[in-house]
């Protein structure tokens, strides 16, 4: 297998992790209410931005997978992608209120750990953009 083969679907299973990553508090914790609505608003542009990127680069590498643009061209614009989808979430896991953590029920303990994961799992596109990248430009 080649690098430019595998990297792309790497990334598009990292961006689809993400969103699911992302919406497991919806179905996870029991009594959601307005603390989990203000969870996701946290920082600048709340979670909806790293949401929205993850699906952009999902069609991003498939339409350099699938030959309907450049490779190369597709390769530099899913790193750029990847690299602002890892920043965005490093700045809204920053950004969350911990206090507002406190506030979720006993049963979603869990959740003062969830936007580190979020922030690891964004982490996987960028590596897989720029591992795409490099099968591209050295094939």
């Amino acid at each position: 297998m080649e690098l430019e083969d595998v990297a792309p679907t790497v990334g598009v299973v990292a961006c689809a992790a993400l969103l699911v990553t992302l919406g497991v508090p919806y179905v996870a914790v029991s009594e959601p209410g307005t603390v989990l609505s203000e969870y996701y608003a946290s920082g600048a542009v709340g979670v909806g931005g790293v949401a929205f990127l993850a699906v952009l680069t999902v069609v991003v590498f498939l339409s350099g997978t699938r030959g309907t643009a450049d490779p190369a061209l597709v390769s530099g614009i899913a790193l750029v992608l990847g690299v602002v989808t890892l920043a965005l979430a490093a700045l809204w896991a920053l950004a969350v209120d911990e206090t507002l953590l406190f506030n979720l029920p006993a049963s979603a303990a869990w959740m003062t750990s969830h936007r580190w994961v979020v922030v690891a799992v964004a982490a996987v596109v960028p590596i897989s953009a720029a591992g795409y990248a490099r099968g591209v430009l050295r094939g």
